[in-house]
């Protein structure tokens, strides 16, 4: 698959503790805890990257942070009780170990998402949940994209019926980033329009207040309306899926 810019993790690293995007993601996670009630957890962070997810995950259990890129993993946080070099396809986990896997910003990233939804329904204990976003229209691709290391963008019936097609029961999607919307929509196609899309890096970059702290509200609100509603779109597709009880893994049958 694609590899993601080594700079574009030291950018997310200045970033992430402050910029209203990650905060976003935090805000999310933070929904998804008290959704879910996890208190005492088995919890994975698949393509956990920097490991800012990590922060918010430990407050639900025990959080093990999964990446195929040790550069990323470097700078991941101490909140993951461990971290590990593998592919979301070939882990190396027993069946049904996880009460929770959260896969943000991963799928888009392999040539066939297949395979990592099979491992991880296999890896994840009846019951469990799996939560996934991925970035929303393929009319949206850009030089990001690239940056990113992406094959691909979703919608969000895209995304749902896949994970719904690998065995899990989709309890909710929608899309979330839906306040900035349009005006990222003019943005990328002002540069492909007028040909600013010189250079492959992506759309991260610092906001400065008041502007930061208006979008990180924004995004607080975005993220809860997402848990009690189906925003209509979005720059990011989200879905949270449930392993059916009666199932297990052929590993674990065997």
């Amino acid at each position: 698959m694609p590899e993601m810019r080594a700079d574009e993790f030291s950018k997310m690293r200045s970033l992430e503790n402050t910029n209203w995007w990650f905060r976003g993601r935090r805000y999310l996670l933070r929904g998804l805890i008290r959704k879910l009630g996890i208190g005492d957890g088995m919890i994975l962070d698949a393509g956990c990257g920097t490991g800012f997810a990590g922060t918010e995950l430990c407050k639900a259990g025990t959080v093990i942070g999964l990446d195929a890129s040790e550069a990323a993993l470097a700078g991941s946080g101490a909140e993951l009780a461990r971290c590990c070099v593998a592919t979301i396809q070939h882990t190396p986990f027993a069946a049904d170990t996880f009460d929770l896997v959260v896969a943000m910003d991963l799928l888009e990233h392999l040539e066939d998402e297949s395979p990592a939804l099979k491992e991880i329904r296999r890896i994840c204990k009846p019951g469990g949940h799996f939560l996934v976003t991925v970035p929303a229209y393929r009319s949206l691709w850009s030089k990001h994209d690239e940056a990113l290391g992406h094959h691909r963008r979703y919608s969000a019936a895209e995304i749902a019926e896949r994970i719904r097609a690998a065995g899990f029961e989709v309890r909710r999607s929608s899309y979330l980033v839906t306040s900035v919307f349009p005006i990222a929509a003019l943005y990328r196609a002002f540069r492909r329009r007028f040909g600013r899309e010189s250079g492959v890096k992506t759309d991260l970059f610092p906001v400065p207040e008041p502007f930061n702290a208006v979008l990180s509200l924004l995004m607080r609100m975005e993220s809860w309306l997402a848990w009690h509603a189906r925003l209509p779109f979005g720059l990011t597709a989200v879905v949270l899926a449930r392993k059916p009880d009666d199932e297990s893994s052929e590993e674990s049958r065997g």
